[in-house]
């Protein structure tokens, strides 16, 4: 009995998908090595080799790997006929001279009837991008524990011609990046002392703890306490950067903050205060602020309650005004 072409096919790739732990012979090793996470790497490989993707020491912002492939048009004539697998617990450790190889398929797929294609291998949960009819998803994510994919290429269905063997893929491995960022808080106390604080990001509550792995865009930081100020910020995170914000807590105590010309003189509770913009933390309660400039003399009163900020400004100043001839 003959079988047909696309049924022995499937026959075949039937087998490969329910494939669990196996021995395999690869023509060779294809390295690519992704050096960053903005790095890519390419390189050539026939439908009997294997790829090696080491990926980058720094994976906090990877979703995933990328592989571009740019498909002969022999293969693309035989459509589904060359697959592909992911593998894990390969033994030996991968290399490049190395072809006899030891592991477990994790997932299996075939190339279509295109000159291009991509390839999505998830590294990181939940992180799969929109289907796409230019692109295979891989559903399951493999183990990078040895910083490295394992990614094979072979023959699903027998009575291919000849030059498929010895036809050449050019691949491209490049990270897919998440959409996130990190944020690093250095939150100082007065006088090295601790006090409690609640930190809270976008309304939710948080501890920050090193770096927090945040969505892009801008965010909202509110730290509040019975014992500072209650202190806010509004910050963007950018993809794959770390932003640095530092807030400086401060005491719940009134401040008061004096405003005034040069040649004032101030006093505050008929103390004598040098002239400065800086604020001044007072006690609560009632405090007496006078300026004296010549003999012109302004007295005002501040009632100050903790956790409160208060500003008196001395402005001098000249109208002019335009009078009415006389008729």
């Amino acid at each position: 009995m003959t079988i047909a072409p696309k049924l022995f096919c499937g026959i075949v790739f039937s087998c490969l998908l329910t494939a669990t732990a196996e021995t395999f012979r690869v023509r060779a090793t294809v390295p690519l090595t992704l050096n960053d996470i903005t790095d890519d790497a390419q390189a050539t490989a026939t439908m009997n080799d294997a790829l090696l993707i080491t990926l980058p020491a720094d994976m906090t912002y990877v979703s995933g790997v990328e592989l571009k492939f740019k498909i002969p048009e022999a293969v693309a004539a035989w459509r589904d006929t060359i697959a592909y697998s992911l593998y894990d617990n390969i033994r030996p450790r991968p290399s490049a001279q190395t072809v006899d190889y030891e592991g477990t398929r994790i997932s299996v797929g075939t190339f279509p009837g295109k000159l291009s294609h991509i390839v999505f291998i998830p590294l990181a949960e939940n992180t799969a991008p929109k289907h796409s009819p230019y692109q295979d998803i891989i559903a399951a994510r493999p183990d990078t524990t040895d910083g490295s994919v394992f990614f094979r290429m072979q023959l699903a269905m027998k009575g291919a011609p000849e030059s498929l063997e010895n036809a050449v893929f050019a691949v491209t491995a490049k990270p897919v990046l998440l959409n996130k960022g990190t944020l690093r808080l250095l939150v100082t106390e007065p006088d090295g002392t601790h006090k409690p604080y609640a930190v809270m990001i976008d309304e939710k509550a948080v501890t920050p703890q090193g770096g927090m792995l945040l969505d892009t865009g801008e965010h909202h930081l509110s730290i509040t306490s019975d014992e500072y100020r209650n202190e806010v910020r509004t910050f963007r995170i950018e993809q794959a950067k770390t932003t640095e914000l530092t807030v400086a807590m401060r005491g719940i105590e009134p401040l008061l903050k004096i405003i005034s010309p040069n040649d004032a003189r101030i006093f505050l509770d008929d103390e004598p205060l040098a002239n400065t913009q800086e604020p001044l933390t007072v006690t609560p309660g009632d405090h007496t602020v006078r300026f004296m400039i010549g003999d012109y003399e302004v007295v005002r009163t501040v009632s100050a309650a903790n956790g409160r900020s208060y500003t008196v400004h001395l402005s001098v100043d000249a109208a002019v005004t335009e009078d009415d001839e006389a008729q």
